[in-house]
């Protein structure tokens, strides 16, 4: 295993919490972990119950949602081969439109019909919104609806793309954003100045189709970096200036990505293997051939790792990476989105709509109930306050109590 070691180059950033905010793929620190948060566990759309309002987008997306102050951001796509991409703004109380962008796509918008250009979930450091597109067409726009910059990386790079989807959602550490835009054509991760939309650095990757989001991570000294993987490498990278301060040959999987929790780092693999983030070089702390992230990505909740596999919930302890429980959920079948633990439970939709509310009570898991929205839905979640906040393929809910 080749492994070059941290040296000390980043900027000091410290670790916040993000409250009732929703700033990012699987929220705050990349867990889908809402501890605070406590939602009904049952809910219908038939019949209304505990179904606060349902909104219908402009186009169709498989984006999570974000929430930022009193806004409900999402992404869509439409138009001839889904080029016009937009950008929608939802009053989290009411559900009423607040405003909607629209642009035209300037990279290749082509995808799979299971994926859509409004793939990637989009990222916001509480002030701005950065959308990224499967057409690798990057734009910022302030919570008012205004367009501070339009990038379209693919009018740069016009052998980057993919035509399964380019659904890696974009990260901000800092001043930086952040999109990883891996593929068997022109690979690489860049970081753009989320003030100007300047590319600051670029850094060729494998070309090797990778679905993955990249991750914030915490560093001994406070700082954060950015986390990297692939099939072939897991890499830490400077946000400010791009350099590889960390980086060790691993076999990565390419659909779920890594979750993080203190310091400690789990990367899907052909298993799970767990990286302590304390020393200056990460050092394994367990690897488990059992415990195995499909199409969902981990889910860190106190000292529980939940892995949806679909019809079947898998338990992890995240000291030890041993297996606590495995138990099949009815009523649920295969997913794309990560689950989003609360105080309520785990809440695991599958891509048809249906969602199972468990309980992890220690050594089993309690099925509280299933219910239904309208999908299909491959969008993760969002959690805020005691609400949920789903994207199907046309529409955004929240589920709450009336």
């Amino acid at each position: 295993m080749r492994t070059i070691t941290f040296t000390a180059c980043l900027l000091l950033i410290p670790m916040t919490a993000w409250g009732d905010d929703w700033l990012g793929f699987r929220g705050f620190g990349g867990r889908a972990d809402s501890p605070q948060s406590n939602p009904p566990a049952e809910f219908s759309a038939e019949e209304g119950k505990n179904i606060a309002w349902r909104a219908e987008t402009v186009g169709r997306g498989i984006a999570g949602p974000l929430v930022v102050g009193d806004l409900v951001i999402a992404t869509s796509c439409g138009g001839i081969d889904e080029r016009d991409i937009s950008v929608e703004a939802f009053d989290a109380a009411t559900g009423k439109r607040v405003w909607v962008r629209t642009l035209l796509a300037l990279g290749r918008p082509f995808t799979h019909p299971t994926s859509a250009n409004a793939a990637p979930t989009p990222a916001s450091d509480g002030e701005k919104i950065f959308a990224l597109y499967s057409s690798c067409d990057l734009v910022c726009l302030d919570r008012e609806g205004g367009i501070v910059w339009y990038r379209g990386l693919g009018v740069d790079h016009p052998k980057t793309g993919s035509d399964v989807s380019m659904s890696s959602s974009p990260v901000v550490i800092d001043d930086v954003v952040m999109v990883q835009l891996e593929c068997q054509g022109d690979s690489f991760v860049a970081g753009l100045d989320k003030k100007s939309g300047e590319t600051l650095w670029h850094l060729d990757r494998p070309r090797v189709a990778n679905f993955a989001s990249p991750l914030a991570v915490p560093l001994p000294s406070g700082r954060q970096a950015l986390f990297l993987s692939c099939s072939q490498s897991a890499t830490i990278v400077d946000p400010a200036s791009g350099e590889v301060i960390w980086e060790t040959e691993l076999d990565c999987k390419t659909t779920p990505s890594a979750s993080v929790a203190g310091s400690t780092l789990v990367i899907p693999t052909a298993g799970l293997i767990a990286f302590d983030l304390t020393s200056d070089a990460p050092k394994p702390l367990w690897e488990s051939d059992r415990l195995k992230a499909r199409s969902a990505s981990p889910v860190i909740s106190g000292n529980r790792i939940y892995l949806a596999q679909g019809s079947v919930l898998v338990a992890g302890d995240l000291a030890s990476g041993d297996e606590v429980w495995k138990q099949r959920i009815k009523g649920i079948g295969s997913q794309w989105a990560t689950p989003v633990a609360t105080q309520t439970g785990l809440f695991v939709f599958d891509d048809k709509g249906n969602c199972a509310v468990v309980k992890d009570n220690g050594d089993e898991a309690e099925v509280l109930a299933v219910s239904k929205i309208d999908g299909p839905m491959l969008a993760s979640p969002a959690v805020s306050g005691d609400a949920i906040f789903a994207r199907t393929e046309n529409a955004l809910w929240k589920i709450a109590t009336k």
